[in-house]
């Protein structure tokens, strides 16, 4: 199991591949606007994308390990990543991150992603809470969960850390049995 291709309608959600470290390193890796709210800077260079990339493709031999490449197919281009940064088993939570490049912004790819993995996971393993946070100055990406089904829990004072510091974060998830029930799912 672990990181399948997934599509949708617009998206083709796939593993990593060396080869895709120039698409990543332009279109969203090495951009402090995208990585502004993540816990990693932007990369420095092309060969720091290649390094990560060449460490996935044996992280993608665990069928426990989630972690996507958001190509667009209309243009096969690689334009963000989702994955399941955090996963908490013996209480059946899996915590999703995920990042696209600026000119990708504000077309609901991310929420297409987001949507197709909940499908994913929700089917494919015994998660129980699938769950997501950010900075609360990130309110686009609380958007983004909302779009995908997922609900605001609270935010947290001084819980998060990413590159501009020490943050508060918002909280959502979506729990299995409100998925089933809303996907008409028994």
């Amino acid at each position: 199991m672990g990181t399948e291709t997934i599509q949708t309608q617009r998206l083709k959600l796939r593993k990593l591949r060396v080869e895709d470290s120039s698409q990543m390193y332009a279109n969203w890796a090495s951009d402090s606007k995208v990585t502004r709210y993540l816990s990693w800077p932007p990369h420095d260079t092309i060969e720091t994308v290649k390094a990560l990339l060449v460490e996935k493709q044996e992280l993608y031999m665990d069928p426990n390990y989630f972690d996507w490449g958001i190509e667009v197919k209309q243009m096969q281009e690689l334009i963000g990543t989702i994955t399941v940064v955090k996963q908490h088993e013996k209480i059946q939570t899996f915590e999703i991150g995920y990042a696209i490049g600026k000119n990708w912004w504000g077309n609901g790819y991310v929420a297409e992603a987001l949507r197709a993995v909940v499908f994913y996971l929700f089917q494919e393993t015994k998660v129980n809470r699938i769950e997501a946070a950010h900075d609360i100055n990130n309110e686009n990406s609380g958007k983004v969960l909302q779009k995908a089904g997922f609900t605001y829990e609270g935010t947290f004072k001084k819980r998060g850390v990413n590159t501009s510091g020490i943050v508060d974060i918002s909280i959502y998830s979506i729990l299995r049995n409100d998925w089933e029930n809303a996907k008409g799912i028994h």
